[in-house]
């Protein structure tokens, strides 16, 4: 996978206990698309997967996430 951010990029903004799935899947919506597309506040990639997961009924939209 083509990583055009850095570790310490997703480092702040990503939580210690925040899941290696939801790690990947949002790594993979930011590469699909140019940075100038998307929000780039440390914030906004779990705001994001939170949305995300809530919709497809695996997380409750406050970064508890219900993965296998």
């Amino acid at each position: 996978m083509y990583n055009r951010y850095s570790e310490e990029y997703w480092e702040k903004r990503f939580d210690d206990d925040t899941p290696e799935k939801i790690k990947t899947a949002i790594k993979r919506i930011y590469n699909a698309y140019p940075a100038d597309c998307l929000p780039q506040g440390t914030s906004d990639p779990m705001y994001i997967m939170n949305v995300i997961c809530h919709e497809l009924g695996i997380g409750d939209g406050l970064g508890n996430f219900y993965l296998d």
